[in-house]
């Protein structure tokens, strides 16, 4: 089960009581689609009737799409990232594509997302493991085919991309 970092723990006070406690009932996400979390996928039908404080219309539909790529539901992330035409729209659609596998297409997304400013906190982060969205593209490439034991680094530094991209998707939006 996940946990937020230090640099994340505003999450606790950002994310509805019922996802927050659902997000940290997960399964950190596999490189690849799964796992699916059906209790954080049945919180997230009901999410237009949680209490999302004082987050802006945009902000929810961002955090939504982030939210169904950890329920592990790419579909539904897909449907919103793709409709969100902004960064952080992008970013989410981009990471949703390097999650089913679709490496030349995550590199598409991460283009139109830029010098996102959710990657510095990813980079300080990561302790190296995440140096820029291209180049961590590859090395989740690299562990999918390869069954190396860099999947579990890889798997870390993607929660870490996760909480730094939810922060600014309920902070500035």
């Amino acid at each position: 089960m996940p946990k937020f970092d230090s640099f994340a723990e505003s999450l606790a006070r950002l994310l509805p009581a019922e996802l927050q406690l659902a997000v940290l009932g997960c399964e950190i996400p596999g490189l690849d689609g799964g796992p699916e979390d059906h209790e954080l996928q049945d919180q997230l039908k009901q999410s237009k009737k949680l209490d999302w404080g004082n987050a802006t219309a945009q902000a929810t539909e961002l955090a939504e799409s982030g939210l169904w790529l950890l329920s592990g539901d790419l579909d539904r992330s897909h449907s919103i990232s793709q409709s969100i035409d902004n960064s952080t729209g992008s970013f989410w659609h981009g990471i949703m594509h390097r999650r089913e596998g679709d490496y030349g297409n995550a590199k598409y997304w991460f283009r139109r997302a830029g010098n996102h400013p959710a990657l510095q906190d990813v980079f300080s982060n990561s302790a190296g493991d995440y140096l820029d969205p291209f180049d961590f593209v590859d090395a989740c490439e690299s562990a999918q085919r390869r069954k190396r034991g860099d999947a579990e680094r890889c798997k870390v530094a993607q929660w870490i991309e996760w909480q730094a991209l939810m922060l600014h998707s309920l902070r500035s939006h």
